[in-house]
C-alpha cells in the first residue's frame, strides 16, 4: 500500500511539473511583440518546409510561380506536395548540410546536385546534371529541356512530378484529366527502347504482360542507379523473350558484367533487386556519416549461380516410325542468340534391347509405315548425347565450365524427373558428354502427338568464368609439326630483336 502511495504522488508531481512549464511557456507566448511571434511563426513555417522538402506550405491555388505537384501511386496523395520555382534558378538535389539544394529530396537515384530548373520570362528549363537520371514526358534528357504545363518530370527512381504553370494552361499539353503517376509510369515504357514495343506486336500484347515490362524497366533502372552509386560495373536491360517450354512471353533480364552476358529469370531479378537495394541502403548511411563504404564478402552483384546456356529442339517425328535421329541441334540462348550445336542421336530399340542397324524385312526391326500402329504399344529408344561445340565466333577464351545437359521426353509433364549427364568440368569449347539413356514409353494418345508433331528440349547448363586462361581456341585446336617449328622460330626471331632494341636503349640512355 505504501508503495502505491509512493507512484500516485510521484505522478501527481509530473503531472503538476508538466502545468506548471505549459503555464509558463503559454505566458511568454502572450506576452510576446507581434515582431517575435511573426518571428517564431516564420521558424515553424521553414522547419515544416524544410521537412517536406523545400514543398510550399501555401494552398496550391494560391501558388502563382510555375510548380512541380508530386504525382503517387494513390490517387488521394498526388497533388498534396507542390514545389514552387522561384525566378531564376531552382537547384534540385540530395540534402547537404554544406551546400544545400533549393529543393531537397533523398532517395535512390538524387545526386547531391541532381539537377537545375531555370525560371527566366516567363519560361522554364530543366538542365539534367551528368550521370543523374531526370526524365521529361518519360524520355530521358541530355541537354537543358523546356517544360510545358502538364509535363511529367521524373527525378532518380522514384519521383515523379506534373509541371503546372499557372496562366500558361494553353501553350501546355492539352488533356482531359491531369496526368496521373500511372500514366508518367507507363510512357516510360511506351518510349523504352525495347523492339517489340515498337513492333504492331505491342499492342497485341496482354494488358498483365505491358504491366509487367513498365514495372520491369523501372525496376532495372533502380538496379542500374544502385550499380552506378556502389561503383560497380554491371548494367541491366529488360528483354522481352519467348518462353520456348509454354510457349508465352515474357519479361527476362540481361546482365552485363565482366563476366560477359548473363540471362537472369524475372523471378530471379526480382529477389537480386531487394539484396541490391539493402546493400545501398548501407551505402547511403556511409556516404551520410563520411565513412568508406566495402562491399560484403558476399557481393550480391556476383552470380555464382549455374546459369541456362541455352536449349537446343531434338523434334520426334523419326521416332514416330520407330527410326533412327542424328542431329547436330543449335543451342539457342534466351535473347535468340546461337551459343553452339549440340550432337544428339535416337536410337530405336527392338524387344531383346537392340538398337540395330537392321536388314531389310528382319522381323526384329521396331520400324512402323504409320505412327497409328504403336498407340497402346511399349516403345524402348535410346537418347544419346556426346557432345556440344561452343560458337568460338569472337571468343577468345570458352566462357563456360563444369557444363551439363538435361531434358524430358515430355518437358510439360511436372511429374517427370529431369534426365541429365554429368558434369564436364572443363572451361573447353567442345565437352564430350558421351551420354546414353534407355526410355521406355506407353505410347497413349498424348504420347502419339508428342511423337508426330513435338520436340524434346534440351537445356545445356553451365557456369561462368572471367578468366581469360581457362581455356583458349590455341589451346584446343591441333597444330601439325611443321607450322609450330615455324611459330617457334618467329618467336625466337621476335626474342632477338627484343634484346637489340634493349641494348640499343641501353646505349642512348648511356650517351644521354
Amino acid at each position: 500500500a505504501m508503495e502505491d502511495l509512493r507512484s500516485a504522488l510521484a505522478a501527481q508531481q509530473e503531472e503538476a511539473e508538466q502545468m506548471r512549464a505549459a503555464y509558463e511557456a503559454r505566458v511568454k507566448e502572450l506576452s510576446e511583440t507581434a515582431e517575435e511571434r511573426s518571428e517564431r511563426a516564420t521558424s515553424i513555417a521553414a522547419m515544416q518546409a524544410s521537412a517536406l522538402g523545400g514543398a510550399s506550405l501555401q494552398s496550391k491555388e494560391d501558388i502563382k510561380d510555375p510548380q512541380f505537384r508530386n504525382l503517387h501511386e494513390d490517387p488521394r496523395l498526388a497533388e498534396t506536395l507542390v514545389y514552387g520555382l522561384k525566378p531564376g534558378v531552382t537547384v534540385i538535389g540530395r540534402g547537404n548540410p554544406e551546400n544545400p539544394p533549393d529543393l531537397e529530396f533523398n532517395g535512390m537515384g538524387i545526386l547531391k546536385v541532381h539537377c537545375e530548373v531555370n525560371h527566366t520570362d516567363g519560361r522554364v528549363f530543366i538542365t539534367s546534371m551528368p550521370r543523374a537520371r531526370t526524365l521529361v514526358n518519360g524520355k530521358p534528357i541530355e541537354q537543358p529541356t523546356e517544360l510545358k504545363h502538364n509535363y511529367r518530370v521524373w527525378l532518380g527512381n522514384n519521383y515523379a512530378f506534373r509541371f503546372f504553370f499557372p496562366g500558361k494552361e494553353a501553350e501546355g499539353e492539352q488533356m482531359e484529366e491531369p496526368p496521373s503517376y500511372a500514366f508518367a509510369e507507363t510512357e516510360i515504357a511506351n518510349n523504352a527502347s525495347l523492339e517489340i514495343m515498337s513492333s504492331p506486336s505491342a499492342a497485341m500484347l496482354p494488358k498483365a504482360l505491358n504491366l509487367k515490362l513498365s514495372e520491369s524497366l523501372k525496376k532495372v533502372e533502380q538496379a542500374n542507379i544502385i550499380a552506378k552509386d556502389l561503383g560497380k560495373n554491371t548494367e541491366f536491360e529488360a528483354k522481352m523473350f519467348k518462353n520456348r517450354i509454354t510457349g508465352e512471353t515474357d519479361v527476362a533480364i540481361l546482365v552485363l558484367s565482366n563476366k560477359g552476358e548473363l540471362h537472369w529469370p524475372w523471378e530471379k531479378f526480382e529477389g537480386k533487386l531487394v539484396e541490391f537495394a539493402q546493400e545501398w541502403e548501407r551505402w547511403e548511411r556511409a556516404e551520410a556519416s563520411g565513412e568508406k563504404y566495402q562491399l560484403p564478402k558476399n557481393d550480391p552483384f556476383v552470380d555464382d549461380a549455374p546459369q541456362l546456356i541455352g536449349e537446343a529442339d531434338v523434334w520426334l517425328q523419326a521416332l514416330a516410325n520407330m527410326m533412327e535421329f542424328e542431329c547436330d541441334a543449335p543451342v539457342i540462348s534466351v535473347v535468340s542468340k546461337t551459343e553452339g550445336r549440340l550432337h544428339v542421336q535416337l536410337l530405336p530399340m527392338d524387344a531383346s534391347g537392340g538398337t540395330g542397324p537392321w536388314e531389310d524385312d528382319d522381323p526384329a526391326d521396331p520400324f512402323v509405315d504409320e505412327p497409328e500402329e504403336l498407340l497402346n504399344q511399349t516403345i524402348r529408344f535410346k537418347v544419346k548425347i556426346s557432345e556440344a561445340v561452343f560458337d568460338t565466333q569472337n571468343q577468345e577464351f570458352c566462357r563456360f565450365g563444369n557444363t551439363w545437359v538435361r531434358y524430358k521426353f515430355n518437358v510439360k509433364d511436372a511429374e517427370e524427373d529431369w534426365s541429365s549427364t554429368e558434369h564436364v568440368k572443363e572451361f573447353t569449347f567442345n565437352p564430350k558428354y558421351e551420354f546414353s539413356k534407355t526410355h521406355t514409353v506407353t505410347v497413349r494418345q498424348n504420347v502419339l502427338e508428342l511423337l508426330n508433331k513435338g520436340r524434346m528440349i534440351m537445356q545445356l547448363w553451365g557456369y561462368l568464368s572471367d578468366d581469360p586462361g581457362v581455356a583458349t581456341k590455341q589451346e584446343e585446336e591441333e597444330v601439325d609439326p611443321e607450322t609450330e617449328a615455324l611459330m617457334a622460330e618467329r618467336r625466337r626471331q621476335i626474342h632477338e630483336l627484343d634484346k637489340q632494341i634493349e641494348e640499343k636503349r641501353r646505349l642512348l640512355s648511356a650517351l644521354l
